[in-house]
């Protein structure tokens, strides 16, 4: 028993040791550099509570201390971070500060995107950040295949054509983009990622037997078949891009296949880049079902919500509700309850909005005024104002009443929100009575019964 309460502690110790970071800033920064980890700094105040239910419940969380091993990480006082050689304006804590190696700020995360309390969710929030950068340093240098049957199999799992680079100067796969420039600049980088990339040396006999390659070193590109897209040396950067683009719309053009087959198609690609770990992939494959603008591929399409990708969630919110909102709406309804991301919860009740469904109103209206931003309760009146339904008229005229304190939620408070009630009440009814709620209570009292929407 005595042998448990020791490990028990020493456990504790770690845990809160870990929870500190344990590092300053000039040595998270030699670290990031030294280690090619991105640094994360947690910009925070002994005064502020979210801080305290992080300091307290997810950063000493063992899955989190363990995922923390993967960056360089450090925690500032809001007062530090000020006075810091990166010159950090902090208008609100907590604030998350994500540094590439270079020294560059990747991104910053503010207080209303910072998950609150949950181990799980920050763990998921902060595999997708590195995801992301990993998506960045992709877009930066070409991505080699390894082999030649790997890279057939992911033009057809990717849906894309393949870039064959033909050479024969020995140099092995892995060492190509230091050998050669075009192979990181990212002129060239951006239209490679339209591709999947194989270099084939003389040992890849395949290739050289059925192409014959006359330029060496030269490109090949070839469609899913292994027919021939085109060819070019090894151009400079510019007309190497522009081959490669050239490529891709030859590719693009031979396209027209059946659509009912096309579709299927796409839904297994689809999957497939769900199951791997390319934020790019999983975003060019989700557009391809969006562009079909079939209602069948909101199912599939609602997988992305679970995704920690802030970028694939973002852009498959509007169309799940365009393509089939009966079906679409209980999903993104759903999905709310538990999504964190604020800027994400107010492009959805936006999107929710324009639908006019009015299954969207108990929602909208339940704990208007509780969620932690005040941009989401903002979004919610906004979606309100497009629900054509006298219960929704009652709601918005009463809602200004139970604002509380001068920062927008209390009497003679309100601000923004006051200023989308009286917006969507203009909306709804036509009438504009400003902010004047007991003139709009006495104008509604009198017109309710006989009211009718245009």
């Amino acid at each position: 028993m005595r042998r448990l309460l020791t490990v028990t502690a020493l456990l504790a110790a770690a845990s809160a040791a870990r929870a500190d970071f344990g590092t300053s800033l000039d040595d998270g920064e030699k670290e990031s550099k030294a280690k090619n980890k991105l640094m994360i700094v947690y910009i925070w105040s002994p005064t502020c509570h979210v801080c305290k239910g992080l300091n307290d419940k997810v950063w000493p969380n063992i899955a989190v201390q363990t995922e923390l091993e993967n960056w360089s990480a450090v925690k500032l006082e809001a007062n530090e971070a000020v006075k810091s050689h990166f010159r950090w304006k902090i208008d609100d804590m907590p604030q998350l500060r994500v540094i590439s190696p270079e020294g560059n700020e990747f991104r910053m995360v503010p207080r209303g995107e910072i998950p609150e309390a949950n181990p799980d969710k920050m763990l998921d929030f902060l595999v997708g950040i590195r995801a992301a950068w990993d998506e960045e340093l992709a877009s930066r240098r070409f991505m080699w295949e390894a082999t030649y049957a790997d890279a057939k199999a992911k033009a057809k799992e990717r849906q894309r054509p393949t870039l064959i680079f033909v050479h024969d100067t020995g140099t092995p796969t892995q060492e190509l983009n230091l050998k050669f420039p075009q192979f990181t600049d990212p002129a060239c980088a951006a239209p490679a990622k339209k591709f999947v990339c194989f270099a084939a040396g003389k040992e890849v006999a395949e290739i050289w037997e059925k192409f014959k390659p006359q330029v060496v070193p030269g490109f090949i590109f070839v469609d899913l078949d292994g027919a021939e897209l085109g060819r070019c040396g090894f151009l400079d950067t510019a007309d190497l891009a522009a081959a490669m683009n050239a490529a891709v719309d030859k590719y693009a053009a031979g396209q027209n296949i059946d659509p009912a087959k096309k579709l299927e198609r796409d839904i297994a690609s689809y999957d497939s880049a769900m199951k791997g770990g390319i934020e790019q992939d999983k975003c060019d494959a989700a557009q391809r079902l969006i562009d079909s603008k079939d209602p069948k591929v909101v199912k599939p399409l609602s997988l992305a919500l679970k995704d920690p990708s802030v970028k694939l969630k973002d852009l498959v919110i509007a169309p799940i509700l365009q393509l089939d909102v009966k079906n679409g709406l209980p999903v993104i309804l759903t999905w709310l309850k538990s999504e964190t991301n604020n800027k994400l919860a107010v492009k959805a009740w936006d999107a929710i909005g324009e639908t006019g469904d009015l299954r969207a109103v108990a929602p909208a209206e339940d704990s208007i005024l509780d969620v932690p931003s005040q941009d989401v309760s903002r979004a919610r009146i906004r979606c309100l104002g497009n629900m054509k339904h006298k219960d929704v008229i009652d709601f918005l005229i009463d809602l200004p009443f139970k604002f509380k304190g001068k920062g927008g939620r209390g009497p003679g408070g309100g601000g923004g929100l006051r200023e989308e009630c009286k917006r969507s009440l203009n909306k709804l009814t036509g009438e504009d009575f400003g902010e004047d709620w007991n003139e709009w209570k006495k104008w509604w009292r009198d017109k309710q019964k006989t009211f009718k929407f245009q």
